[in-house]
């Protein structure tokens, strides 16, 4: 992480061949959210899902004192992916941390559930009670 990530910066500089260019680094959207996500979330047993050439997910077991979390991101279209969490997920309703989404995912009595991202984003799916 560097400044330029949460805050931006600009910058003219010399190119290789001599001439002076015009740099712009953009302030990473959201970024703070996510760094305040894996504070909170980022707990337990990281399983991966990488099923799929545009679409991936993560999820984080939590632990008996910290939640878990499952990540979603898409290089492409709209992403999902259905995942099996465990019965000690089971029934739980979850949010986008990040707002990125609007609807809530529940999980089934066996703790599986749906998750969703939108195109070229990411979303941070938490227990809506934490």
């Amino acid at each position: 992480m560097f400044y330029p990530d949460l805050y931006g910066a600009s910058y003219e500089d010399s190119g290789e061949n001599g001439e002076t260019c015009r740099v712009d680094m953009p302030v990473i959207n959201q970024l703070d959210r996510l760094i305040l996500a894996r504070q909170r979330f980022a707990h337990g047993i990281q399983t991966l899902f990488f099923d799929h050439p545009n679409c991936i997910a993560f999820s984080r077991s939590g632990t008996e004192e910290n939640p878990g979390c499952v990540v979603v991101l898409s290089n492409g279209d709209d992403g999902e992916k259905t995942l099996l969490l465990g019965d000690n997920y089971a029934n739980k309703t979850w949010r986008d941390f990040l707002g990125n989404r609007s609807e809530h995912v529940v999980t089934n009595d066996q703790g599986e559930a749906t998750f969703f991202c939108n195109a070229g984003s990411v979303s941070v799916w938490v227990i809506e009670d934490v």
